[in-house]
């Protein structure tokens, strides 16, 4: 049986698509789509199955990124991955958002603090303490001039490495909170890569869900209601 692993990314402005074999990418492509996930998904799943020399037929699972993050791309997304999923009779591996964007960023020191950084507007961010590539706790909605009560501060002085699309956006506010213990890489505005949802998804097969009872991970509800009858 193929162990062929196809990967969506839809959750920021970015929109990707990777195809793994095992953990072994084999192509991988993504864009700034802004608020074009509808119109680009699509031809960047088809390039990355053209460039592998594969059809939807070779694939034995999907991954998806679930949420939190935007909630019209987190949407498209998924409803992209039930599409060939319910196609082909294929099962679907959730992960979560701040895990993708954590792994997306290389850990060098794995007892390093870092906080990857999502846009939930309202002058909020996603994100979740990681010790390296493991998650240290819950994911949260914050105040980014309030982050530091994640990391320990005042207890403890070791530096957070900050990153994310929302990184630069909240800047101010995240040093005023973290002070000198706030470190930033060369680019703190990396978003969520296919390649490394598609590691996740082969190292959590094991978490695979029938396509029917996934539903996006919001963490906050959208603002659009359904009108009361």
């Amino acid at each position: 049986m193929s162990d062929l692993l196809l990967a969506i990314e839809a959750s920021s402005s970015w929109t990707g698509a990777a195809l793994a074999r095992g953990c072994k990418i084999l192509a991988e492509h993504s864009v700034e789509s802004i608020s074009r996930h509808n119109e680009v998904l699509a031809g960047l799943i088809q390039e990355v199955m053209r460039e592998a020399g594969k059809d939807f037929t070779d694939l034995s699972l999907l991954a998806c990124s679930i949420g939190p993050g935007s909630f019209t791309a987190l949407r498209i997304g998924l409803l992209f991955a039930k599409g060939i999923a319910f196609a082909h009779s294929l099962k679907i591996v959730p992960v979560m958002t701040l895990d993708v964007l954590n792994a997306s960023l290389c850990v060098e020191d794995e007892t390093e603090f870092r906080l990857p950084v999502l846009d939930a507007y309202k002058s909020e961010v996603f994100t979740a303490l990681y010790k390296g590539s493991k998650r240290a706790s819950e994911p949260v909605i914050v105040d980014p001039a309030f982050i530091a009560s994640l990391a320990g501060s005042p207890v403890h002085t070791e530096p957070v490495r900050v990153f994310g699309p929302a990184s630069l956006k909240y800047e101010e506010s995240l040093r005023a909170s973290l002070g000198e213990r706030l470190h930033m890489p060369e680019n703190p505005q990396i978003a969520p890569t296919p390649s490394a949802l598609a590691r996740l998804a082969c190292e959590r097969r094991e978490d695979a869900c029938d396509p029917a009872d996934l539903e996006p991970f919001y963490l906050r509800m959208p603002d659009a209601k359904k009108p009361k009858s």
